[in-house]
């Protein structure tokens, strides 16, 4: 279904001149992005289909769970928590080579933070974020929480981090970036793919 979100992809077989070239639903979906909302596609073969949009309720407060990673924090947009728990880390479960926990019978991915953002993991993350996108729920590992704000959005129209969708300023005078998770884990999927590719290269060369 996401698909039709692609630049340039048409569900025409000809363009015509106002429709069939791939453009619509692209911007649909980038600006809707900007605006650090969210589009799901719901959809019956021979019914119908149902686009749900999601945006937060003013563009210039955003609530936030602030999490810490070591001493440092990162917001993240409260309308993505589901609920925070203590990480028991003997109750962790390996299923395909991911860590697993299972919340109410739900078996959930768990993904350290550090391991999003690509720094060293310094300590064992002692609580879990659940979190959940249009596409999926996860925990996310931290360090520890700082509490929750409203943030107010500072967008980064220069210079914008891959998985940062913007900075605020807390009331301390510090400065906290606000993390794109749908960014965070698409980058985390393909360097995992990555990764995966590159070692079957290895086994080929070794058996060559």
């Amino acid at each position: 279904l996401n698909l039709i979100f692609l630049p340039g992809f048409s569900t025409m077989s000809q363009a015509s001149a106002v429709s069939g070239r791939g453009v619509g639903m692209d911007v649909v979906k980038t600006n809707i992005q900007k605006l650090n909302g969210s589009i799901e596609i719901r959809s019956e073969p021979g019914k119908g289909s149902v686009f749900i949009i999601s945006l937060p309720l003013t563009l210039a407060i955003l609530p936030v769970l602030l999490v810490l990673l070591g001493e440092q924090p990162f917001a993240l947009p409260l309308s993505m928590v589901r609920e925070i728990l203590p990480i028991d880390h003997s109750a962790m479960q390996e299923v395909g080579g991911k860590e697993t926990l299972v919340v109410r019978g739900e078996i959930l991915p768990v993904i350290a933070l550090s391991r999003l953002l690509g720094w060293p993991q310094v300590q064992q993350p002692e609580y879990g974020v659940l979190m959940q996108t249009a596409e999926r729920s996860f925990i996310l590992a931290v360090d520890n929480f700082a509490g929750r704000d409203d943030a107010v959005i500072k967008a980064l129209d220069d210079f914008r981090p891959r998985g940062v969708a913007g900075v605020t300023t807390l009331s301390n005078g510090q400065i906290v970036l606000i993390l794109d998770m749908k960014e965070l884990l698409a980058d985390l999927a393909s360097n995992a793919e990555r990764d995966t590719r590159g070692s079957h290269v290895r086994a080929l060369e070794l058996f060559a």
